[in-house]
């Protein structure tokens, strides 16, 4: 069993190992405790409920996703090139994920909330702030866009944001359906189109 100094951080990854992959309500605390490896006791030492233990883990898969954020959204790239870029590390991702387990995982925060959005409102909730705070790269990245007359003015750079960002759920949705994240790839040519991206001679 693991030592009960790092067994909070045992069960958090274990929530986002299995949780993540399968689902909320198929996964007992019984055997989130066996895949982190520590005892029941230890689970209720630190957490009330599984609840209480998946928000934990939302907090650390977005320190994860926005560390790629971060990455990807680097002020040396063009606009458009950090939301691609962001797709291409995403790739990168789910393909590995995939060579892993054999199965491609997509995100995270967008299979919790086709699970649970209309059952648990905190974790509902805890959600949408992410996808809020995700929403805020792309918004400036497209008001730079902007700014440099790469897309049009007229563009509404919020709602252009969660256009994208919902293209970039629905394209990760169909990979996974089709458990081929090569059709992550794809989405370039749609990302540019969807932005009017209007690239200077």
């Amino acid at each position: 069993m693991g030592r009960p100094s790092d067994a909070r951080k045992r069960l958090i990854e274990a929530a986002r190992m299995v949780i993540f992959a399968q689902s909320y309500e198929s996964v007992s605390i019984d055997e989130l405790c066996a895949a982190a490896g520590v005892h029941k006791s230890s689970f209720y030492h630190f957490f009330a409920s599984k609840q209480e233990l998946v928000l934990a883990a939302i907090e650390v898969q977005w320190q994860s996703l926005e560390a790629t954020l971060k990455q990807a959204f680097a002020s040396h790239l063009s606009p458009p090139e950090r939301i691609l870029r962001f797709f291409e590390l995403t790739l990168q991702h789910q393909q590995a994920l995939q060579q892993q387990h054999g199965q491609m995982r997509g995100c995270p925060a967008g299979n919790l909330t086709l699970e649970l959005s209309t059952q648990n409102e905190p974790i509902r909730a805890r959600l949408e702030q992410l996808f809020q705070a995700w929403l805020i790269y792309f918004e400036q990245a497209l008001n730079d866009a902007k700014a440099e007359q790469l897309i049009p003015a007229s563009v509404d750079t919020t709602i252009m944001a969660q256009a994208l960002l919902a293209y970039f759920e629905g394209v990760l949705l169909l990979a996974k359906g089709q458990n081929n994240p090569a059709l992550i790839a794809t989405l370039r040519s749609g990302v540019l189109a969807l932005m009017h991206y209007q690239e200077k001679g």
